[in-house]
């Protein structure tokens, strides 16, 4: 094999047989990260097996076969070895004759060493692949005799002393056309350390949220048994927590991941390592097997060796993953209405399961969540709180993403802008009426922003919603949201916490947030904020379409970002349109989407329209340049909206410009 591979990011010691490889985010994918052995097309017609010996450190690797004459998918002729084993016997494919080569590579992984003894061809009686998840390990159980929690722990002064938190992924599967055994799955995080809790807790941080999902890939059985080893990993990281005296919610499975073309094909083929929950009628009675299950294994697991620092969560975002409204439940809707009651049986069994454990877990805080972790559903009428054999420890939680969700769909804005601040006030208001009038606590599971978005308005936001939360008049602790995303690539890029580097990026905004959580400002220095101050220039007498947009057919659109007429125009305004008619029903439709997904369009009162008319709220011009007047209130909304979108027939709009 060559010492270094064609694009630098993988070398081959041959002295210690050791592969290094270093991802280049300049590089398309990171670059190969892998290298390659040249076999010049050998016959394997007389061997079955590949034999596999090797040394891994944190994580396993990928062992790729390169047949001649293969148009194979990369995840077909890649065999993950895992970094608890040190064989593996992977069979050749019986369609092929002879061997290009062989390569060995990684997934999702920034950095990674190995060693490989020895690649050796071989033919065998029963050529199987190794089983990565055969063990004789026993199930993790908490023997300790006797429990700590106080019964008359209130949640409401529990949840006043944790602030701020960090969303922890590590544990979080999703479905990979790969099988990864009981390996922590890569996704470009490092594997968990002590002393990267230890960095947490020196940063300010007083607890993590550990994300957990046993059944992409975890599970053993049809008994639904995760694999102990899994277990053992996150009570590894749950006891660092613990000697660091930081709070941890162990968070269950995932929900999301079902509609996962992946996961739906290994459901499709019967593979047992997989399993989940769906929250509908349909699969109710297995969705609840599967949850009992899960639970009554983490709560023998976790119990008299754990005081009342450590939380249950039964799921993350339970959503009817199947249904139009699975993110945003509505109260009106019959499915929705049912989904609800699907819910809050699925708590109630939870609460039950874990109560029925004893000892400390007859004690223990749970978090109750609402249908897809919103707000607006674990506030709605229709969700009810379990009933609770203890007293006062049950705790309300959601997620919120008040700037917005999604970099990908595009449903997030880079401002602090006065929708930002109503949606917050909205949402505390719903949570005094449901829950702090009540002595309930709230903690918020996830809180998050894109670090696409200038940081002074991140901070800004996080300064005011924190601000709201520390209220003395409120019970309220809160998890930023952090992901492996470090380097922008298109996605929600939450990356803020770096495992392999133990740093911080943008570490103003998350000191903001950590001081916030116990209700002081963080002092921010006078050159930063001046060196980071938003500057947006007026778009006035500016065309805002880029080229000529034929309409051609209803349901095309051209779409501009909200944030577009963000501090950018004046309190009201004319849209000036410059058009060209191709039909003999020229028409354009204005129309903007608000955060509830519902559409609007120019109101009936907009009388004010030159060169054309209104009617039914879209646009009939009747000359090649007309210009529509935009009101306050009508601005405010378009500011306020997930994105202007012009649509119509019979037209092609050369240019709309902003004028006064």
């Amino acid at each position: 094999m060559p010492a270094v591979n064609d694009d630098k990011t993988a070398t081959f010691d041959k002295a210690t047989k050791t592969i290094t490889t270093t991802r280049n985010s300049k590089l398309q994918y990171g670059g190969s990260q892998s290298v390659y052995c040249e076999l010049d097309r050998l016959d394997v017609s007389d061997y079955n097996v590949a034999r596999v010996k090797y040394k891994s450190k944190d994580f396993g690797f990928l062992f790729n076969f390169e047949y001649d004459g293969s148009y194979l998918k990369w995840y077909e002729k890649a065999t993950y070895c895992p970094s608890y084993l040190n064989e593996m016997v992977i069979p050749l494919d019986k369609k092929y004759k002879k061997l290009k080569g062989i390569y060995f590579s990684v997934y999702s992984m920034p950095h990674a060493e190995f060693v490989i003894e020895s690649v050796t061809l071989e033919k065998v009686e029963n050529p199987v692949k190794t089983d990565i998840y055969l063990s004789d390990e026993p199930p993790v159980i908490d023997k300790a005799a006797s429990g700590t929690i106080d019964a008359n722990l209130d949640a409401w002064d529990f949840v006043k002393n944790i602030g701020a938190g960090l969303n922890y992924q590590i544990f979080q599967d999703a479905p990979s056309f790969l099988d990864f055994g009981v390996d922590i799955q890569p996704d470009m995080l490092s594997r968990p350390t002590k002393a990267q809790i230890h960095f947490m807790k020196e940063s300010g941080l007083n607890g993590i949220r550990l994300q957990t999902n046993p059944g992409h890939g975890k599970i053993l059985d049809k008994n639904y048994r995760i694999a102990p080893g899994y277990i053992r990993n996150i009570k590894q990281v749950i006891d660092w927590c613990m000697e660091e005296d930081m709070y941890v919610i162990l968070c269950g499975p995932f929900a999301e991941f079902t509609i996962k073309e992946e996961y739906k094909k290994r459901i499709e083929r019967g593979d047992s390592n997989y399993a989940a929950y769906y929250v509908n009628e349909k699969d109710k009675k297995e969705s609840e097997r599967f949850l009992k299950a899960v639970w009554e294994q983490y709560a023998k697991a976790f119990n008299n060796s754990y005081d009342e620092r450590l939380i249950f969560e039964p799921f993350n975002e339970p959503a009817d993953m199947l249904h139009e409204h699975g993110w945003a439940p509505k109260d009106d809707c019959a499915v929705c209405k049912k989904d609800y009651e699907i819910l809050n049986e699925y708590n109630q069994l939870v609460v039950d399961t874990i109560r029925s454990t004893g000892g400390n877990n007859a004690n223990r805080f749970i978090l109750i969540n609402g249908l897809g972790s919103k707000c607006e559903s674990v506030t709605s009428k229709n969700l009810k709180m379990p009933k609770d054999k203890a007293k006062n420890k049950l705790i309300a939680t959601y997620h919120d993403y008040s700037m917005g969700g999604s970099a990908a769909a595009g449903d997030y804005t880079d401002y602090f802008k006065k929708s930002v601040k109503d949606l917050i006030d909205k949402r505390f208001a719903a949570l005094d009426k449901a829950f702090f009038s009540k002595h309930i606590p709230v903690i918020v599971g996830e809180i998050g922003q894109s670090r696409r978005s200038p940081i002074l308005e991140r901070i800004n936001w996080i300064k005011y919603f924190t601000a709201e939360a520390s209220k003395p008049n409120r019970s309220c602790a809160a998890v930023l949201h952090n992901d492996s995303v470090l380097v922008d690539d298109g996605r929600f890029f939450s990356g803020y916490y770096d495992s392999w580097k133990l740093k911080w990026y943008d570490k103003e905004f998350v000191d903001t947030f950590i001081y916030g959580m116990q209700g002081k400002e963080y002092p921010l220095s006078a050159d930063f904020i001046k060196k980071n101050e938003v500057k947006i220039e007026s778009i006035v007498g500016k065309n805002l379409i880029n080229e000529p947009f034929d309409t051609k057919k209803w349901g095309e659109n051209y779409k501009i970002k909200s944030d577009t007429f963000v501090r950018s125009v004046p309190e009201s305004y004319k849209l000036e349109f410059v058009i060209k008619k191709t039909g003999s029903s020229p028409t354009i439709q204005i129309t903007w989407e608000d955060e509830n997904y519902q559409w609007h369009k120019i109101p009936g009162t907009a009388k004010k329209i030159k060169g054309g008319s209104l009617a039914d709220g879209n646009v009939r011009p009747s000359k090649t340049t007309f210009t529509v007047e935009i009101d306050s209130e009508t601005a405010k909304t378009i500011e306020d909206s997930n994105g202007l979108y012009l649509m119509g027939q019979d037209v092609i709009i050369q240019s709309m410009t902003v004028v006064e």
